[in-house]
């Protein structure tokens, strides 16, 4: 942690306009000052803004771009949120926590969050990024997040920056699944079961082991002559473990016969289960 007189490094001589005034704006979006400052800064400041300025003849601010900090950033946001999926989703094998993480390091979820601190109007970026999306451009606010994350773990620890993005993710955990398609494996097969196979899911409970407190549940799901099954520490993980299964089954033997013009049918599917 950088202390001494860089936390009062003069962020007045770095080149870029206003660094004071959005450093400190960012810091009251946080709610802690940085012990140094020109990181907060440099992770505002998008690589477009510094192409931009080379472009045009103008002196290079004295900080590099937030790309490095970015890099950076992805992998800390990455082992954050696998541990965040691992501990509040027991019921989550392999293959479904990596997609909760997936989901929720994704650029537009990273996008939401950046919107909800109010980071856009902060980012130095270049004209042309400012003219196809305004300051809310999803690669640039998603970038500018993964950059600010960084700063926050080079300057304040871990700690603080798991209890930063913690405080973001889990007022909005439920919406950005659904949004990104993550939890809501049952009514993603029911619409795709009713629209393309003509007929609803059934689900059936084939076991339930193990002790009242530790139980695992098995289910199977079954859409026309397709069906998974799926398994879980509760009845609806397992549910949605099957779903998820025979969507992986379903989307591409669907999208297959799309292409091929094949006439939508419930029928000439073979079983599948693991």
């Amino acid at each position: 942690m950088v202390t001494g007189s860089d936390r009062f490094a003069n962020l007045d001589n770095v080149g870029l306009p206003d660094a004071r005034q959005r450093v400190e704006a960012m810091e009251a979006i946080l709610g802690f000052a940085f012990d140094d400052r020109t990181l907060l800064l440099q992770a505002l400041l998008h690589r477009s803004a510094v192409l931009e300025r080379q472009r045009d003849g103008v002196a290079a601010p004295s900080l590099p771009s937030n790309e490095r900090l970015e890099f950076l950033g992805d992998a800390v946001l990455s082992m954050l949120v696998a541990h965040y999926a691992f501990a509040h989703f027991p019921e989550y094998g392999e293959g479904m926590l990596t997609e909760v993480r997936a989901a929720l390091v994704r650029r537009s979820t990273l996008a939401i969050l950046a919107e909800a601190i109010g980071l856009g109007p902060l980012m130095y970026m270049g004209r042309g990024e400012r003219r196809i999306g305004g300051r809310g451009r999803m690669t640039v606010l998603a970038e500018g997040f993964e950059a600010v994350v960084a700063a926050i773990y080079l300057d304040q620890g871990l700690e603080r920056t798991r209890d930063f993005v913690m405080s973001l993710l889990e007022q909005r955990i439920t919406m950005l699944l659904e949004r990104a398609g993550t939890l809501n494996a049952k009514s993603r097969l029911q619409q795709l079961a009713q629209t393309q196979l003509r007929v609803l899911p059934a689900y059936t409970l084939i076991q339930r082991s193990g002790p009242a407190h530790d139980s695992k549940f098995t289910v199977e799901v079954r859409a026309g002559e397709f069906s998974e099954v799926g398994q879980g520490t509760s009845k609806q993980g397992a549910e949605q473990r099957a779903a998820q299964a025979l969507l992986l089954v379903l989307e591409p033997i669907i999208a297959s016969r799309s292409s091929e013009g094949e006439p939508e049918s419930s029928q000439g599917g073979e079983s599948h289960a693991p």
